[in-house]
Order: C-alpha cells, then structure tokens, then sequence
C-alpha cells in the first residue's frame, strides 16, 4: 500500500514520468482518475492566482532570521525552584485552615440554647427529670419508667 501512495503522490504532483506513468494511469480507476482531474485543476488554479509576494531587503530578513535561529535559548532549570515549593505550601496549608474552619461546627455561644426548666408526664407510672450536660451543649431528659422508645421515635 505504501508504494501505490508513494506513486500517487509523484503522479499527483507531475514527478511520475515516461513507462512508470503510463503504467500507473492504467492501473487506475475511473473514479481515481476524476479526483485526480480535479486535483490538477485546483492546483492550475492556485499556481496562476498565487504568486510569489516581493519581500523588500530580503538580505536584511534572511540575517534577521539566521540570527534568531542561531541564537541559543536560555537554560531551563530543572524541577521546581524552592520559591514555589514555599508559595504552594503555604497556600495548600491555608486553604486546609479554611476549609477546617467552615465546615467544623461551632459551639454554641452565650444563652442561644434552650433551657428545660422542667420535665412532667401525664402517666403516673413514668417519672421524668431534665439536668444540663457539662458545658453547656444541651439538656438530657430523663425518663423512667417508660419502657423502650426507639431513638428515631419523636417523645411528646
């Protein structure tokens, strides 16, 4: 397959010359051969509409090019510099400051709780008593007498 690119492409481009293009035009197909007369038209018309734009001093842009292409380019360094490490670090730590600091709940502060001042049950058999739990950070109440109540149950 290569070698049938390889001769389309000199045959497309003109370079296909003598035995080797009268051999290659009949191993053609009928389809092959329209591309190829559009190919030939196009290219026809680009070489008669494209010409060459003059380029004024152009001894002065050929230095100026091999200038450039000569001059080396300056040395990279290798890995990160120790400046950045130290810029990355910091931020990574403050980031994880911020992100600790919003999403850890806070204490509650002052008298925002809710105080039970007293505790009472309709059912004479069931006693119940409220005390405050160390810190301040809520009420238990206390219910004796009363059986099992499952954790997801709500108590009126």
């Amino acid at each position: 397959m290569k070698n049938f690119e390889s001769q389309y492409n000199r045959w497309l481009d003109g370079h296909l010359r003598g035995a080797g293009r009268e051999a290659f035009e009949a191993s053609l197909d009928d389809e092959t051969r329209r591309a190829a007369d559009g190919w030939h038209e196009v290219r026809a018309a680009l070489k008669e509409s494209a010409a060459a734009i003059p380029v004024p001093h152009p001894d002065f842009l050929n230095a100026q090019v091999l200038r450039a292409i000569e001059t080396p380019a300056p040395a990279r360094r290798q890995g990160l510099p120790l400046g950045r490490l130290v810029w990355a670090g910091a931020l990574c730590l403050a980031t994880a400051g911020l992100l600790t600091l919003s999403f850890l709940p806070r204490e509650t502060r002052g008298d925002t709780a809710t105080t039970v001042v007293s505790a009472w049950t309709p059912a004479p058999d069931v006693s119940a008593g409220a005390f405050p739990v160390p810190g301040g950070r809520g009420t238990v109440i206390w219910l004796e007498g009363a059986g099992y109540i499952p954790g997801e149950e709500k108590v009126r």
